[in-house]
């Protein structure tokens, strides 16, 4: 049995190390053969760097890598081409900063190359020089792997004076390429995010970004069939270890890693999570937890973004996914570019064939995770002591025990240090009710269901008992006014379970809730 390519991402080591690899040179291919400028986003781990490096290896004319993929006979290896890749992940930007980092690594290429620096001094006339030099003879190639890196890493509010010195710095060096198009015959650039000012994006008329492309859809992650196909003697020891069939585990496969898009069509896995998969022989959450950036929850926060529309997806126009500022990042688009949200599907208007596309999350892993950390983000509270009051509180609801209930709640609620609180502004009440809701269990509990008549807050289903919830920063009276003007109890009405409506008041001052009430049908519809 093969080994598993684990955080591999040179093309040389599948070879060495007896590595599955699975082969992706079909459409490959068809990108190198089929333009010059090209961007790609997607998110960390997903393959983008094993993906340069194998565009490397096939310029550079290895072709004992590419034994037994589909292009060891569809191309030319003998017809080799001179390549400089950079790779922003692997540079100390962080320590030497920037501009330095960057004359270290072109002072590299060109000793490795050969390449006597002329007249160049600074940093984007030795990238200049060697292109010339190297390109005279023949078209080179020009890889660029995690452009980004050097603005995201510094994309918080307090350090954004660095991400602007570095967005300018990367302007500067990427600016000589508009007039070399004669010397290059790539130049292939992945990131996560688009930024404007940045000269590849704002010079470069010529760069396609491939990003959404439902030819390239497919070119990082696995699908399906590349899973079977490739890990098979992996999936059968997962099986007896579970004691599951093929069908079961690929369904659950398919709750907890897959469901990532960039089409709104083709769907595929999470390569490291499930490489983590058959690793440990458990489902867990593993790409999630390999650095999650804690500005996106810090800025979900301070932007007040409404959380609850992730859930079950929201719509935003194609434009939205071409490059933004530093000064005006739109978060949800962040979130998608970082993996974090995907397209569930894409939507033409007959009338003018314009685009949009809808958001949500892509699986179990990052739904349940994301959550995890927002509540912490929201909260400020400590995991442990709060996943033991998340069963207490799920205990209390089984047992019909509100009283208790709202109690938790309510000391929970007090627990939260003051600085986190978003003074006067409901929605931050609804956000945590929200999560601490979806936390409870994710088969007993419905977060702004949507009826013909409005969205309920939540409604949570126990064995015994249907509790139809929502909260007001007014009163109760109002909450449960709502309830029976709205007809929110109706769906349930047929069901054999006891349908028990709760209102449920905040107050602002006190930062807590003010005041419960909880009716039966009956009880509400004799309310005036």
């Amino acid at each position: 049995m093969k080994n598993l390519g684990l955080g591999r991402q040179e093309l040389f080591k599948f070879k060495r190390d007896n590595l599955i690899y699975v082969d992706k040179t079909k459409i490959i291919h068809k990108l190198i053969t089929s333009g010059e400028y090209y961007f790609l986003s997607r998110p960390r781990r997903f393959g983008k760097s094993l993906l340069v490096n194998t565009m490397e290896e096939i310029f550079s004319g290895n072709k004992e890598l590419f034994e037994n993929t589909w292009i060891y006979d569809n191309w030319n290896f003998e017809d080799k081409f001179p390549v400089i890749k950079i790779s922003f992940d692997s540079l100390a930007y962080s320590k030497l900063g920037l501009e330095a980092v960057l004359e270290k690594e072109l002072d590299e290429i060109a000793e490795k190359n050969g390449v006597i620096f002329k007249s160049a001094e600074i940093y984007s006339e030795k990238f200049k020089e060697i292109i010339k030099e190297l390109g005279k003879k023949k078209p080179i190639v020009i890889l660029i792997d995690e452009y980004d890196k050097p603005i995201i890493d510094f994309i918080e509010k307090n350090k954004r004076d660095e991400a602007l010195k570095n967005r300018d710095i990367l302007k500067e060096f990427y600016s000589v390429i508009k007039n070399l198009d004669g010397y290059i015959k790539l130049f292939f650039v992945t990131g996560v995010s688009k930024f404007s000012k940045v000269s590849i994006f704002s010079e470069l008329n010529n760069l396609t970004d491939i990003t959404i492309d439902k030819n390239y859809s497919t070119l990082t992650g696995y699908t399906e069939e590349e899973i079977v196909n490739n890990y098979s003697a992996y999936l059968e020891e997962i099986e007896k270890e579970f004691g599951i069939d093929r069908k079961k585990l690929l369904k659950n496969m398919k709750l907890w890693y897959d469901g990532y898009s960039w089409d709104g069509e083709n769907f595929v896995y999470n390569p490291f999570s499930v490489l983590t998969l058959f690793q440990k022989r458990s489902f867990n959450n593993y790409w999630f937890n390999t650095g999650t950036p804690t500005f996106l929850t810090k800025m979900i926060r301070e932007k007040n973004i409404d959380i609850d529309k992730f859930e079950n997806s929201f719509e935003v126009k194609s434009g939205l996914f071409d490059s933004y500022d530093l000064s005006n990042i739109d978060i949800n688009i962040l979130l998608f570019q970082a993996g974090y949200l995907t397209i569930k599907e894409k939507i033409i208007n007959p009338q003018n064939f314009s685009e949009s596309y809808k958001l949500s999350y892509p699986n179990k892993e990052v739904k349940d995770s994301f959550y995890d950390y927002l509540i912490g983000e929201f909260t400020g509270l400590d995991k442990t002591n709060f996943y033991e009051l998340i069963k207490t509180l799920q205990k209390e609801l089984e047992n019909n025990n509100i009283e208790a209930f709202i109690q938790n709640l309510k000391t929970l609620y007090s627990d939260i240090p003051s600085e986190i609180f978003i003074k006067e502004n409901e929605s931050y009440y609804h956000t945590v009710i929200f999560l601490i809701l979806k936390l409870l269990s994710a088969n007993i509990i419905e977060v702004e269901k949507q009826t013909n008549q409005g969205r309920i807050d939540a409604v949570i289903f126990t064995k015994k008992y249907i509790f139809v919830i929502e909260f007001k920063m007014s009163s109760v009276t109002a909450a449960l006014k709502q309830i029976k003007e709205k007809k929110y109890y109706e769906p349930y009405l047929s069901d054999e379970r006891k349908v028990l409506c709760i209102g449920v008041a905040f107050d602002k001052k006190e930062r807590n809730i003010k005041e419960y009430k909880v009716k039966t049908i009956d009880e509400l519809l004799k309310m005036k």
